[in-house]
C-alpha cells in the first residue's frame, strides 16, 4: 500500500509539474501574441499616418496651381483695395487717369471746394458724366447717391456716378436705381484699373528741415 501511495504521489507531482509547464507555455505564447498584436497595431498606425501624410502632400501638389490661380484672381478682383492708401486728392487724380485710359475724354478733376458733390467731370460716347469718388473701406450710403445726383443736375451732365473702392449699402442701391445714378463699386473699379495698367502711388508729404 505504501508503494502505491508513493507512485500516486509521484505521478500527481509529475502531472502537476506538467500542468504548470503547459500553463507557463500558454502564458508565454499569449504574452507573445499580445505583444505581436500590439506591435502590429502600432505599425499599422504608423503606416496609416505615413500614407495620410503622403496623400495630403500629393493633394497639395495637385491643388497648388488651382489655389495659386484662385489667389491671383482674388487679388485681381480686389485691386481697388490698393487705392485705400491714397489721400482723397490722390485718389481723385488717379481715378481721372484711369478713366482716361478707359476711353473717357475731357476728364477733369473739380475744385476741392465748391464741387457740388462731384469730384470728376468726363465725357464718353457723347454723354457727360458727373462722378463722385469715395475712397474708404466702409459701405457707401444714400448721402453719396443724393450728392452725385444733385451735382449732375448742377453741372448739366447726362449721367451721375458714384465711384468707390468698396461696396454700397442696399438702401443706396435702391435709391440709385430709382433716381438713375450709376454705382461703380470695387469690382468695376478693379476692372478699369486692369484696363488702365496704372498702379496707385501714394507720395508721403515731404519732411520739413529744421
Amino acid at each position: 500500500m505504501a508503494k502505491r501511495k508513493k507512485r500516486r504521489g509521484l505521478l500527481s507531482t509529475l502531472f502537476d509539474g506538467l500542468l504548470t509547464l503547459v500553463d507557463m507555455v500558454c502564458e508565454g505564447i499569449a504574452g507573445a501574441v499580445v505583444a505581436l498584436l500590439r506591435a502590429l497595431g502600432q505599425l499599422i498606425v504608423l503606416i496609416a499616418r505615413g500614407l495620410w501624410a503622403l496623400l495630403r502632400g500629393i493633394i497639395g501638389v495637385l491643388l497648388w496651381p488651382f489655389a495659386r490661380l484662385f489667389r491671383l484672381l482674388g487679388a485681381r478682383r480686389n485691386a481697388a483695395s490698393r487705392c485705400l492708401r491714397l489721400t482723397g486728392g490722390e485718389f481723385e487724380a488717379y481715378a481721372a487717369q484711369v478713366l482716361s485710359d478707359n476711353g473717357f475724354r475731357h476728364v477733369q478733376v473739380t475744385r476741392a471746394s465748391g464741387d457740388q458733390g462731384v469730384d470728376i467731370l468726363a465725357e464718353r460716347n457723347g454723354k457727360t458724366y458727373a462722378i463722385q469718388c469715395k475712397n474708404y473701406k466702409g459701405a457707401v450710403g444714400n448721402a453719396a447717391v443724393q450728392e452725385a445726383f444733385a451735382g449732375a443736375q448742377y453741372y448739366g451732365c447726362d449721367k451721375a456716378v458714384v465711384l468707390c473702392t468698396g461696396r454700397f449699402t442696399r438702401a443706396a442701391q435702391e435709391l440709385a436705381q430709382r433716381i438713375g445714378v450709376s454705382l461703380w463699386d470695387s469690382e468695376q473699379l478693379s476692372h478699369m484699373m486692369r484696363v488702365s495698367g496704372r498702379r496707385p502711388v501714394h507720395r508721403p508729404p515731404a519732411r520739413r528741415s529744421a
